[in-house]
């Protein structure tokens, strides 16, 4: 049997397993509509959390999701999946967006864990 990882990100959030996290993301994401930004507080806090330990995952010289930085979250449809899958896109504060995928996310942050 697997051990169980928690999951904490850098403003404080954590939970005991990657599973609740995961539920306590997708959770959020089923509260929008597409095309809706993310307007609560602390839904923006702990996405940006989850994305900054995300992009410390990423290899050196490879691109971040935040990019320049970020100017909101907005709900989508995944361009790789059209009408399929939704997720979040970190809109940039130079205009430009990108989807992130929340088990990617969530899996850079528990082996930070481990």
């Amino acid at each position: 049997m697997g051990r169980s990882i928690p999951v904490s990100l850098y403003n404080g959030k954590t939970w005991p397993t990657k599973e609740k996290a995961y539920t306590h993301f997708k959770e959020m994401l089923g509260r929008y509509i597409v095309g809706e930004r993310v307007a609560s507080a602390e839904d923006h806090s702990d996405l940006e959390a989850l994305l900054t330990v995300y992009d410390e995952a990423v290899a050196e010289g490879e691109a971040t999701k935040a990019g320049i930085g970020i100017d909101y979250f907005e709900k989508g449809v995944d361009d790789q999946h059209p009408g399929k899958t939704k997720c979040f896109y970190v809109v940039r504060t130079d205009g430009s967006r990108i989807d992130f995928s929340l088990k990617h996310a969530l899996n850079a942050a528990a082996q930070r864990q481990a």
